[in-house]
């Protein structure tokens, strides 16, 4: 099989048309969370989700033991927990008045170390070997299916639909929360909102890759559209586009050699599109400034008659 049957192949579609989804909605989500500087809550939701992905492997096992492992049930206990983790992160931000690496070291430590207490009593279990927890901590794209293309293809047009419903006030919370409160704004429940569509962004990328991979989907094109552009609208879209690129350049790269990881080459790809973007960026690349200051030393060396 050539090269191009193997990219045109039914099962590789399907893992691009899933990665470059989820590459969309997180890019998009991921916009929202750099600007309220809450970049580790990405990490945060994907490490809480571990205890609850094993908390819902137990009881289904103990209810039907012959049964296997539930996908569904898995991502629901792991929604759940990512749920839990990022509620009990906002109640430590506003109830405990502690600063905000502070809140999110201390959510993200505390669960995981759950997960991997639970984790071990998964695999000491009689069916632990179904459990395939491993598959959650570092992705498993090829597993992708139909479904979960759906699921996805959802989960993107309801970013994209909350997103531009709720930009000019999210915009403000972000860059201005006092303002944003001033003038009324619920800016608890907006920034529940922005929580909760983080979470579905994470655990739907669960099985593309991985809970420990998920948050660099969320921050790193985000963070390569910001030497493009100093406004909000195009940010928002140059990071779904570079999302998508990174997500099905990744995806290209796991066909073409199958012992790559679908979910660790998405995530070079990603670092590659910034690595581009912060040398040949046209609002603050490395290139631009260059040509900006020997410029400005020309025109210093050479100033115009009088």
């Amino acid at each position: 099989m050539n090269k191009l049957e193997v990219i045109f192949a039914y099962n590789t579609l399907i893992v691009l048309a899933g990665t470059m989804l989820l590459g969309i909605a997180a890019g998009i989500t991921g916009t929202f969370l750099m600007l309220r500087r809450r970049a580790l809550a990405g990490d945060v939701i994907g490490h809480a989700a571990l205890p609850g992905v094993a908390i819902a492997f137990l009881i289904y096992a103990s209810i039907a033991p012959e049964a296997g492992k539930s996908l569904p049930v898995m991502l629901l206990g792991g929604s759940v927990a990512s749920a839990c983790g990022m509620l009990a992160a906002l109640w430590l931000r506003n109830v405990g008045r502690l600063p905000e690496d502070a809140v999110m070291a201390i959510v993200l430590s505390t669960f995981f170390g759950a997960g991997v207490v639970l984790l071990s009593i998964v695999q000491a279990s009689p069916t632990g070997a179904q459990a395939g927890l491993r598959d959650f901590i570092f992705g498993q794209a090829a597993a992708i299916r139909i479904s979960d293309v759906t699921l996805l293809a959802t989960i993107t047009i309801g970013t994209i639909l909350i997103s531009n419903l709720l930009m000019k006030e999210w915009a403000l919370m972000c860059f201005d929360e006092g303002l944003a409160r001033v003038l009324g704004y619920p800016i608890r429940t907006l920034d529940f909102l922005l929580m909760a569509l983080v979470v579905a962004v994470c655990v739907a990328g669960m099985q593309a890759v991985g809970l420990l991979l998920i948050v660099a989907l969320l921050i790193i094109p985000p963070t390569a559209a910001r030497f493009w552009s100093d406004s909000i609208g195009p940010n928002i879209w140059l990071s779904a586009i570079f999302g998508a690129v990174s997500a099905t350049a990744g995806g290209i790269a796991s066909a073409l050699v199958p012992k790559l990881s679908t979910g660790a080459i998405i995530v070079v790809a990603a670092a590659i599109v910034l690595m581009f973007s912060i040398l040949l960026g046209s609002k603050h690349g490395l290139l631009l400034r260059w040509r900006a200051r020997r410029v400005m030393r020309y025109k210093a060396q050479n100033p115009p008659p009088a």
